[in-house]
């Protein structure tokens, strides 16, 4: 017998869906095909079993799975598309070798950018309705507006509640696959391995109640540290300044603003600030596996800034994450070109709104509220000032520290 279920949104949580195939072979159904464009799922009742699912994004369409995969014991259940999934009935633990899956989390950056676009084009047209809306009332005789009415006011109802259900989908879609990638970037991750010459860094950890007792005893101590990201090798110098006065690093908040150090030993510890567009389990496990200890990942999905630690000997030479000295410049530059190409347009536009505004009040005072924006538009000029010109201003201390 062969039975057909339902699933839209499968391949958003990718994870959730190999744990449900899982428990159809439990209950006797083998996973015989895939339907991508009607999103149907189809079973054949077998005997029950137990197998371990994976599924994969591969673009070049491979006949059969590697070798290493093989002897593993996978093997492939079917390909729809550039969708394949994988099987595995040893039990997880002995399971040693599994599929990559780099494939879904590219792919799904790539339909993030797809909703981003469509949820600025949403929220700039929802903007301008406003906008108008408030034009047309002021300008009304009777100061009343209503595009509802009337015999089409069906259509302007219809535009708008398609359009609130488009924006409801795009940020569901956005959260859940930020979230699926986060778990298979963190899916294959490996602790910290030792190669016999590098000394790796012993990270605590505590229970809530234990920070807690800490905290109250002065052990643990939170230092704010905003912005450090405009200016990483001050973060780096400051870290390892902390490390030598016995202020050993615990963690990082989750917005890496706050950093928790408790009180013991000075030690010689290496920080290292990195920023990475695409952080994959291969860029994770490179590292790990030459000694240094991942303290800090950020939550963005455009970019991501991960602080690297790896504690030394002293009067060793200082451990280097990158040995070539032109990747370090690189990094440098590309986080100055970043931060620039955020917030100068606003300091363009800030600073345009603000020159419009005093020409304007030569003609007709400015109110309080006109006032309190022009504040608000310089205080932000400010702000984003300073992140560029400290971003460019770490370019070139690096430059001249190198050549």
């Amino acid at each position: 017998m062969i039975i057909k279920i339902f699933k839209p949104f499968w391949s958003y949580d990718v994870q959730k869906t190999e744990d449900w195939l899982a428990s159809m072979a439990q209950k006797g159904y083998e996973l015989i095909r895939i339907n991508r464009l009607t999103r149907y799922f189809y079973f054949q009742q077998v005997e029950s079993n137990v197998a371990n699912y994976r599924i994969v994004f591969d673009k070049v369409r491979n006949p059969s799975l590697s070798k290493g995969l093989l002897n593993f014991g996978w093997t492939k259940v079917l390909q729809s598309g550039k969708w394949v999934v994988t099987m595995n009935r040893l039990p997880l633990e002995q399971i040693r070798t599994f599929p990559d899956r780099e494939g879904i989390v590219k792919h799904n950056k790539k339909i993030m950018y797809i909703f981003t676009g469509i949820l600025i084009y949403l929220m700039v047209a929802f903007l301008n309705v406003i906008l108008i809306s408030a034009i047309a009332m002021s300008v009304s005789k009777f100061n009343h507006f209503n595009v509802f009415s009337g015999p089409y006011g069906f259509i302007p109802a219809t535009a708008l509640g398609l359009s609130v259900i488009l924006c409801i989908f795009t940020v569901y879609s956005l959260i859940t696959l930020n979230k699926t990638n986060k778990r298979i970037t963190e899916e294959f991750l490996q602790p910290s391995k030792s190669n016999g010459q590098v000394t790796p860094l012993q990270q605590i950890i505590l229970s809530k109640n234990e920070e807690k007792r800490l905290k109250n005893s002065g052990q643990l101590v939170m230092k704010w540290k905003p912005g450090w990201m405009y200016a990483p090798d001050r973060l780096e110098a400051w870290l390892e300044g902390m490390e030598e006065k016995g202020y050993n690093l615990y963690k990082v908040g989750k917005t890496g603003a706050a950093f928790y150090f408790i009180k013991g030993k000075p030690r010689k510890v290496c920080y290292y600030a990195d920023l990475q567009n695409t952080a994959d389990t291969n860029y994770f496990n490179f590292h790990m596996e030459s000694g240094w200890a991942c303290l800090y990942k950020s939550s963005s999905w455009t970019q991501r800034w991960v602080v690297w630690g790896q504690e030394y000997v002293p009067g060793e030479a200082k451990p280097q994450i990158y040995s070539d000295k032109l990747n370090q410049l690189k990094l440098a530059r590309r986080i100055a070109l970043t931060y620039s190409a955020m917030f100068l347009p606003l300091i363009i536009v800030y600073t345009y709104t603000i020159v419009i505004n005093i020409k304007l009040s030569t003609y007709s005072n400015l109110d309080r509220l006109q006032l309190i924006n022009l504040i608000l538009f310089a205080i932000l000029i400010l702000m984003f000032g300073s992140y560029v010109s400290r971003t460019w201003l770490y370019y070139n201390r690096l430059r001249k520290h190198h050549l």
